[in-house]
């Protein structure tokens, strides 16, 4: 059966089950304190915490899913990868243990045909009911089922729902195990492959590490489908599957272009290599398509990490030049017929991917440099051993190899300390590890679990309702009152008030009462399917039961709902102008005012600018009616409704149309476009790699702007003493008549260096048949500095010069070293730097030029005074 087959039997078979099969989530879960989606039953966290209500009795999903723990594993083992799918079946209080593990043995033997007698389980040591169920009901021998201390889910002692679990290995033949007598299930070699666990969710970890029965007994499940196929098409490793086989036999013929010797199946590190770039360009592809880019944190590390450290695998083959964009292709061919979306972000995949390859080209040459720089500190101190620290800072911050690092060490007869870079990784794998246990621990949320669901929201529609409170709570307390002065957070039965989310501030306004009053300063989701009105009580006293009358700050929501109008405008009109790759990434609607996040390679020019504003204000003016409509999932995407990055959807959708714009969307907006008013667009910004910001404003923003640069235009026009047509005319003729001026200025000012070199060559002094200046001279620009100093070098002949200035209480220094004392040792970078550090600053360069910095003026003469010793230093006077 093929991978594609699996899957799609898995799903059949609960389905007939009476599960619902739900779609997976995103990569990049609605959770900000979860880098990834790393398990089927993520998404469903709320709902086993008992915040919100299942979607269903019984789910069942195909996730997409992305760890890093055990990244330096990938392609050294079997069955270890970063990106894979996980198969899951789910209960919410319905069944349990009995029935979980036998449709879990019915759908492994009887559906997919796996030999019985090839299979073993685990189980945890004390939980006698699952062993009772294996032995007895489903007829696993005895001594093929195993306790482990490990069987135990979420690992780490994560407070929340928890309980024992239950896995099925498959023995894959003594031939791939370690040949120990007592090999089984649990040992770290190959011969024994997890293939799913059962988690039996059915006690609470409290604060005290004691455990609670929970309300209900709940199933989570995760069967890996690379894992799956590997067993039931019959190959030692997952990389031999039909999910990556292509992918392998791809990558190699790149890779012949710079080793047209290699051939993959050798078993070298080689190989290695080419199953690494495979795991690492399904990850990198699929995060992108999730609108992930490469940055300096979080998950955009994380991606960078990826391709950089795919990209220096490459290196083995001799491939220096980008080569990994052209994966991307194998990898969307493979996997288009389950996820669709990948097909319309090829391109913009693989241009992220090349351009990330670039910027890896650079990092190593400023890898390369800092590496000599360590070393010739090192060998200047006669050490013979570089640090494990400096090693890992290469690895972490440049993504420099150790291998290469030990490489360029050996050429200058120097070794790397392996266990203290060894010991470093190993810290850096084990916060990684924490970090995973910590995101996938389950978050105890006080004080609103009860009333998740029951706020019926009717702010589309109205902006006022009779409404019943269902509870006051403050730092997660209920309280059974509230009086004038107290800040509170309200439950209501109903509320026209909109939560903030999807980018789009809360509302603000007002609870009234008889015999008393509240300002509604914000609007929030605490948590799931719950809303909550953070209030000012500000007179009488407000209590559980009352009714109240809830009332939206109208003005301030059309202010709002003109912005996030104006997103939906402006998100369609940058994929014209750009593209289809041009993916909203984020966004924040305020009133009136906007911001955009949107996925692009460079900076807008005024000329796109400018296009796009003209096609957001031609749909404004067109007036069109904003239409809203709930429908299946299934088809608003017939539609080509845009879903937006990091939002979950359910089974049931909202869509909003204005124009040709079609967005899945929850929030408020203004009744057509024209209500939105000129969009103009007042800053257009980089906020990481591959990614843009565009700010607007709408409506009386958009007025008063256009009133201030009236008003700035009136001034300038009158200080300028011209009309406001000739202002550009005017702007360029004093910049004319200043840059005349500035080359007057370098004129005068070339003519006095020629001057002061003269009395300067004066002042060099003898040494050991060459002459050394070191003097600090008037207040010049840097440019000018570096002139007197060629002067003066080169009346000089053979010498050392270096000269420094004060300018806006900075430190210059500049340092010319002619070729005759460069033969003899002396370094102007060296020099320099040292002058430099004693000024508090720092800087190099060439052996013959360099130039330095430095923040404290005050210590210039002494730093200065130095440079005869230093040189002496450098020649071995």
């Amino acid at each position: 059966m093929t991978s594609d087959e699996l899957r799609s039997k898995f799903l059949d078979f609960f389905r007939r089950h009476d599960h619902q099969v739900l779609p997976g989530a995103p990569l990049v879960p609605s959770d900000p304190t979860t880098l990834f989606t790393i398990a089927g039953m993520q998404q469903f966290v709320p709902a086993f915490r008992g915040e919100v209500p299942p979607p269903a009795p019984r789910v069942a999903t195909s996730q997409k899913c992305l760890r890093i723990d055990d990244l330096d594993w990938v392609g050294l083992t079997a069955r270890h990868c970063t990106f894979f799918e996980m198969l899951g079946n789910f209960s919410f209080g319905d069944y349990f243990k009995r029935e979980a593990i036998n449709w879990g043995w019915e759908l492994v033997t009887a559906e997919l045909g796996i030999p019985r007698e090839r299979l073993w389980v685990t189980i945890y040591p004390t939980d006698d009911e699952a062993r009772a169920i294996w032995r007895d009901q489903v007829g696993v021998p005895e001594e093929r089922i195993i306790p482990l201390e490990d069987n135990w889910w979420p690992a780490g002692g994560s407070l929340g729902p928890c309980g024992p679990d239950s896995e099925i290995h498959y023995d894959l033949g003594a031939e791939a195990g370690c040949g120990r007598p007592d090999c089984a299930p649990g040992c770290d070699c190959d011969r024994f492959h997890e293939i799913w666990n059962l988690v039996f969710q059915q006690y609470n970890r409290n604060e005290d590490e004691s455990l609670t029965p929970l309300p209900t007994q709940n199933i989570d499940t995760g069967m890996g489908l690379e894992r799956l196929a590997l067993v039931v098409q019959g190959v030692r490793t997952i990389y031999d599957t039909d999910l990556f086989r292509p992918l392998v036999e791809h990558i190699t013929r790149l890779l012949q272009r710079g080793r047209p010797d290699y051939s993959y199946g050798g078993g070298g590190r080689e190989d290695v290599a080419v199953r690494i770039i495979a795991d690492h360009a399904r990850a990198m592809t699929f995060l992108i398509a999730d609108g992930v880019t490469p940055s300096n944190e979080g998950r955009g590390y994380v991606l960078r990490r990826l391709i950089r450290r795919s990209a220096r695998f490459g290196r083995l083959f001799e491939m220096h030049e980008p080569f990994l964009y052209q994966v991307v292709p194998a990898v969307v061919r493979r996997m288009k017929a389950a996820y669709p979306e990948l097909g319309a972000k090829q391109e913009a995949v693989a241009k992220y991917v090349r351009a990330e390859e670039a910027r890896f080209a650079d990092t190593l040459e400023a890898g390369t440099q800092h590496l000599e720089r360590v070393i010739e500190r090192l060998q200047a101190a006669g050490e013979k051993v570089i640090p494990g620290r400096v090693a890992f800072e290469l690895y972490d911050t440049y993504g420099f190899p150790v291998e290469l690092t030990s490489e360029l060490a050996a050429e200058r007869e120097l070794a790397i300390d392996q266990q203290g870079f060894q010991r470093l990784m190993e810290e850096q794998r084990a916060r990684a590890r924490a970090a995973g246990e910590k995101a996938f621990a389950y978050r105890a949320a006080t004080g609103y679990a009860d009333y998740a669901g029951q706020t019926r929201f009717e702010g589309y529609l109205a902006l006022e309702t009779e409404s019943r409170v269902l509870a006051l709570v403050r730092e997660g307390q209920s309280l059974p009152q509230a009086g004038a002065g107290e800040e509170v957070e309200v439950v209501l039965d109903r509320t026209p008030f909109y939560a903030e989310r999807g980018g789009q501030v809360g509302d603000q306004g007002t609870l009234s009462w008889e015999g008393g009053g509240a300002r509604v300063t914000d609007t929030c989701l605490p948590t799931e399917g719950v809303i909550v009105h953070r209030a000012q009580v500000m007179s009488g006293a407000l209590a559980p039961g009352m009714q109240v009358r809830a009332v939206v700050d109208q003005d301030r929501r059309q202010a709002v709902t003109r912005a996030h109008s104006a997103t939906h405008l402006l998100h369609h009109a940058l994929r014209e102008v750009l593209g289809s790759h041009a993916a909203q990434a984020g966004s924040l609607v305020e009133p009136d005012r906007l911001r955009f996040d949107f996925s692009h390679f460079s900076a807008l020019s005024a000329e796109q600018v400018t296009q796009v504003e003209m096609l957001v204000n031609r749909v404004v003016l067109q007036m069109h009616q904003v239409e809203s409509e709930v429908m299946e999932l299934a088809r608003a995407r017939e539609l080509g409704a845009i879903a937006i990055f990091g939002e979950k959807y359910g089974d049931l959708v909202r869509v909003v149309r204005m124009g040709e714009s079609v967005e899945l969307c929850g929030g408020t907006h203004a009744p057509n476009t024209g209500a939105i008013g000129l969009v103009k667009i007042t800053g257009e910004s980089s906020i990481g790699a591959g990614l843009r910001r565009v700010e607007g404003v709408t409506g009386m923003e958009s007025l008063r702007l256009v009133q201030g640069q009236e008003s700035l235009l009136a001034e300038a026009t009158a200080r300028l003493r011209t009309t406001p047509e000739q202002v550009p005319a005017r702007i360029e003729q004093l910049q004319g008549e200043l840059k005349q001026a500035e080359r007057e200025i370098a004129r005068l000012q070339q003519r006095g260096a020629v001057s002061l070199a003269d009395e300067l060559v004066a002042r060099a002094e003898a040494m050991d048949g060459f002459r050394v200046l070191a003097t600090q001279v008037p207040s010049m620009p840097a440019g000018a500095l570096r002139g007197l100093a060629d002067a003066v070098a080169g009346k000089l002949g053979a010498s050392v010069v270096v000269l420094g200035t004060v300018q806006d209480d900075k430190v210059s220094l500049v340092a010319l070293v002619s070729k005759e004392l460069t033969a003899r040792g002396v370094h102007a970078g060296n020099l320099v730097r040292e002058v430099a550090r004693l000024t508090g600053g720092g800087g190099g360069g060439r052996p013959d030029f360099a130039q330095a910095g430095g923040k404290q003026p005050d210590q210039l003469p002494a730093a200065l005074a130095a440079v005869r010793g230093l040189v002496r230093g450098q020649v071995g006077l």
